[in-house]
């Protein structure tokens, strides 16, 4: 069994004109909350015919003057066209100023320069230095595993590809 609300029902509408209502209700004092559940009725796949409603409830206690504004406001008076727009710009992010559209993603921001710690640095070129020494006795004319051999070779060129391109940039 659902426990009983605390809020009541009093308008349904465009997202624009509920966000009008509610700064409305909010400069009178009354407690509202906007619902908007497009996302969810279109996920469930019923929300097709429901596009761009939102509903509005306020307080039990404060629903017949609620309706009352709602009345007045949307009746008598047409919604000023500045306002809807405040409104609707209101609900909107902020563009950003620089966008470059040269067939470029403009909102993925790729850092200029790669940031290795010093420890990562430090680590690579010990790295290298620990893996030269291991292949040091190739040089002499020794043999050596090749498990050895592959594994210390990888370890010197993957890092020294490190080191490189981190000095590089």
């Amino acid at each position: 069994m659902l426990k009983e609300s605390d809020y009541e029902h009093v308008f349904t509408g465009s997202a624009i004109k509920a966000n009008y209502l509610k700064n409305i209700f909010d400069e009178e004092g009354i407690p509202s909350v906007i619902r908007n559940d497009q996302d969810s009725q279109l996920r469930a796949g019923f929300g097709g015919a429901y596009t761009d409603q939102a509903l509005i409830f306020v307080r039990k206690n404060e629903s017949m003057r609620a309706k009352r504004i709602v009345e007045k406001k949307l009746d008598e008076e047409a919604v000023p066209p500045e306002i809807l727009e405040k409104q609707a710009t209101e609900s909107r992010l902020e563009e950003e100023k620089t966008i470059d559209k040269d067939n470029k993603r403009p909102l993925i921001k790729k850092g200029g320069k790669s940031n290795r710690s010093l420890i990562n640095i430090i680590l690579n070129v010990g790295l290298v230095i620990y893996s030269g020494w291991r292949l040091l006795p190739l040089l002499r004319g020794e043999e050596l595993s090749t498990w050895r051999i592959l594994l210390s070779a990888f370890i010197f060129v993957f890092c020294s590809i490190a080191v490189i391109n981190h000095f590089r940039k």
